[in-house]
């Protein structure tokens, strides 16, 4: 593996964890530098793909500039992945050079809206060089909705988000074991008729230690270090459990939508473990809903498509969760085939149906497109009786939210008052 990036001529990840790691064994007075191109991907899609990598190559040009081994002979750049760059250089003058940076992106691209967020870290000597990363990433990410400023160093306060991380990552397999980890059940309405209709299968963790580890934790941390599958097998292992217990005792059951990262079609054979669980448990196809995350990226699309297409042709019906909530939204539209698209909470956000224009107009002409697409929609994140009332006037199909239900045991779906479509398989 070559030592150097090949778009922009930066060290790689694994050659900047080689060679900074032998310069933090015999010096110190150093600094990690994370530094990220904010509205990256919004550049790509306005200017194209290839004026993005002319983009990355002139940052990657203007951090070997400003941070020069001729001025410093400890410095070192690094591009990690897409629009993010690392960098090791003396403390003193780290944030005065990513300043520097920023300055140049604003005068030389002040038609575009391009802002460059840094996270500085002062590692200890001998201190391993990929978790001085991780803290220069922390305090980088810290930053992202404070435009106010455009770096920060990091602190104490933050370390307990990695703490947590690798605790999250430490005892994992232990949760699962014990059953720390269990899947509760959201009701999801038709709004024709009121009736639940479906649910949705998510997971919850209830530590001894912890106590309860929100999934806003949990769920980044095992898709930032590749254990995301760990987590959706075992859930979908307990809901074959649930329905198979129902069935064998002859009780009602509705549809249920399993949330699948879209990394676990790249860490496992997803359809494999999907098929196998639902066989042994003799659950019909039609009784699955498979939920994917619309964050999907670029070059996943032939690996992601194909895993779809799958699913679709043996009878499961594929969703995408969180329609609206990343930049590619059309994108992901035009390349996947969906069966249902769930709008994604932010759009009911606040929501004043006296007060909310542009709220309406985008949801409602999002709808309009998803019906001549010939896909359903469902309006998630619902609380109250107005925003009911706007989505069944406008025609959307189904609804969840704490409205209707908050996440509960599968039994006491079936004990909320409100109708149930039940079906019995057996």
């Amino acid at each position: 593996m070559s030592e150097l990036d090949e778009l922009t001529g930066l060290f790689t990840r694994k050659s900047f964890h080689e060679q900074a790691g032998k310069i933090l064994c015999t010096h110190n007075n150093l600094a990690v530098v994370w530094l990220n191109l904010d509205n990256f991907k919004m550049f790509n899609e306005r200017f194209g793909f290839e004026r993005g990598d002319d983009l990355l190559r002139e940052t990657a040009g203007i951090i070997s500039t400003i941070f020069s081994r001729d001025l410093y002979p400890d410095n070192i750049s690094a591009r990690f992945s897409d629009d993010n760059f690392v960098v090791l250089t003396d403390w003193a003058n780290a944030e005065m050079n990513t300043e520097m940076i920023q300055q140049y992106l604003c005068e030389n691209h002040s038609d575009v809206s391009l802002r460059l967020r840094a996270g500085i870290y002062f590692p200890s000597e001998h201190e391993d060089i990929r978790s001085s990363c991780d803290r220069a990433k922390l305090a980088c990410d810290s930053i992202r909705k404070n435009h106010s400023v455009n770096s920060c160093m990091f602190h104490d306060g933050m370390s307990r988000k990695l703490e947590l991380q690798q605790y999250i990552l430490d005892t994992l397999d232990m949760a699962m074991k014990n059953k720390y980890i269990q899947v509760l059940y959201q009701p999801i309405v038709r709004l024709s008729d009121g009736k639940i209709c479906e649910t949705e299968a998510l997971t919850r963790w209830n530590d001894p230690e912890r106590g309860f580890i929100s999934p806003a934790e949990f769920v980044p941390a095992l898709e930032k270090y590749r254990e995301i599958h760990k987590l959706d097998i075992y859930a979908l292992s307990q809901v074959c459990n649930d329905y198979k217990l129902r069935m064998k005792r002859n009780l009602p059951l509705v549809p249920v939508s399993i949330n699948l990262s879209r990394l676990d079609f790249e860490l496992c054979n997803i359809f494999h473990e999907v098929e196998t669980a639902v066989n042994m448990s003799s659950i019909p196809r039609s009784m699955i809903r498979i939920e994917i995350t619309e964050s999907i990226n670029e070059d996943e699309t032939s690996v992601l498509n194909l895993g779809i297409e799958k699913f679709r042709a043996m009878g499961y019906q594929v969703w995408m969760d969180d329609f609206g909530s990343g930049y590619s939204s059309l994108n992901v539209l035009k390349d996947y085939n969906f069966d249902t698209i769930k709008f994604d909470m932010k759009f009911l956000h606040g929501f004043d149906i006296n007060k909310s224009d542009k709220a309406k107009y985008i949801i409602s002409s999002n709808l309009s497109m998803a019906r001549l697409m010939g896909m359903q929609a469902l309006a998630e994140g619902v609380e109250n009786a107005e925003q009911l009332e706007y989505l069944q006037s406008i025609g959307f199909d189904k609804a969840q939210g704490y409205y209707f239900g908050r996440p509960m045991r599968l039994e006491e779906i079936f004990r909320l008052g409100r109708e149930v479509e039940a079906i019995k398989l057996c």
